[in-house]
């Protein structure tokens, strides 16, 4: 192999290179953005889950109502 050959070589295997690179530095760019997406609706869901926590809590807190105060259905 004459050296012309060899540095044509190294320039496509370089550029090679390069395209791996771009290709993993976009995959790691848009994996960041939907970890940050995920993180968000995870933090928006802890969020509803404590408060749905704590709205069952207060109703299991509330002492039971009387049947005999409720009144009668709509068929009676």
């Amino acid at each position: 192999m004459n050296p012309s050959e060899h540095q044509t070589e190294l320039a496509n295997r370089i550029e090679e290179l390069e395209i791996r690179i771009a290709h993993q530095e976009y995959a790691l760019q848009t994996q960041g953005e939907e970890l940050l997406h995920l993180q968000q609706a995870n933090t928006r869901l802890t969020r509803q889950l404590q408060e749905l926590s704590e709205r069952v809590q207060a109703l299991a807190e509330q002492p039971a109502s009387d049947p005999a105060n409720e009144p009668p259905p709509p068929h009676y």
